[in-house]
């Protein structure tokens, strides 16, 4: 009985082994799947799970290579990059199909509306002008696509003496989302958040209504050339993301997200009303302020 037993572990092991083995492997951002390919068409990945008859569909945009059981592996290029700021707003991809966002994390709802100043105003200048609204709006919210759920365009409308003219007019609407749940590390950030000292360098501030984003940069020493180092008052987690609570810091909500973060700086993201606000901090361990403080200690010894 223990050898039949024996015998039957061994079959079960060396079958889990062989299926395991000639599984392929779908890579996307980080994640394996060991995987059975069904199909690679023009804008999705089709498989299954080994032993499983239930079939799954993936975007190829989240797929970053795939690896076959023969050996060969295709790679794909992705139309999803990495925003870490406003200023990667042209790196934010509109999309139109459901499927490009699945299983990625939603940022928040995004709008955006520009309108000719005139009746002869271009409609392509127009239209690339809500394009840019919109993607910007994304990018402050550290999103990197856009998931398009509404977009209205209206051409120009020439009035008479009874009936005013309209200019064209575009408006776009959808759901940012992020292909990183994270973009740092939570625990290894709270160290730097709790035990640094940091000083805002600048101020990004978008709102709905604005032809562009208005940026604000600060005064990083005071007239006896000490730097405007303060600590963060609180951190703490909340649906997947470090939050922080700043008293030295005039903001509208008092709660600030951080978005990107890493030894040398940080970049934290509120929202009021239709306006988000970027604000961009520099630690103490940040070149610039390093050499400040190098200075203002060596004129001190003077």
């Amino acid at each position: 009985m223990k050898k039949v037993t024996l015998l039957t572990f061994v079959c079960l092991a060396s079958f889990t082994f062989i299926t395991q083995a000639q599984s392929d492997k779908i890579i996307l951002n980080g994640e394996v799947k060991n995987v059975i390919v069904e199909e690679v068409g023009t804008n999705h990945v089709k498989y299954k799970y080994p032993d499983e008859n239930a079939s799954y569909t993936i975007s190829k945009h989240r797929v970053e290579r795939i690896i076959f059981a023969s050996g060969r592996e295709e790679v794909f290029e992705s139309p999803f990059k990495p925003v870490s700021s406003v200023n990667d707003y042209e790196n934010v991809f509109l999309s139109y199909q459901p499927q490009d966002v699945d299983g990625l994390k939603p940022l928040g709802q995004v709008f955006s509306k520009a309108k000719g100043v005139t009746t002869l105003a271009s409609i392509n200048n127009v239209n690339n002008r809500a394009v840019r609204k919109v993607k910007m709006e994304a990018a402050m919210l550290g999103a990197n696509v856009v998931l398009v759920g509404n977009t209205f365009q209206r051409g120009n409308q020439y009035g008479n003496e009874n009936v005013p003219g309209n200019a064209t007019m575009t408006s776009i609407s959808g759901t940012a989302y992020t292909t990183n749940s994270s973009n740092y590390n939570l625990d290894e950030v709270r160290v730097f958040l709790e035990n640094y000292e940091y000083v805002l360098f600048q101020t990004d501030q978008f709102n709905r209504n604005d032809f562009d984003k208005k940026s604000k940069l600060h005064e990083l020493y005071d007239q006896k050339f000490n730097v405007n180092l303060f600590r963060l008052d609180d951190v703490y987690e909340k649906d997947g993301f470090l939050y922080v609570k700043i008293q030295n810091l005039r903001t509208k909500t008092g709660d600030l997200k951080v978005l990107f973060a890493n030894e040398e700086h940080i970049t934290l993201m509120e929202q009021h009303r239709n306006t988000i606000y970027n604000y961009f901090l520099l630690s103490e361990k940040e070149p610039r302020v390093v050499q400040m403080k190098a200075t203002k200690e060596l004129r001190s010894n003077r």
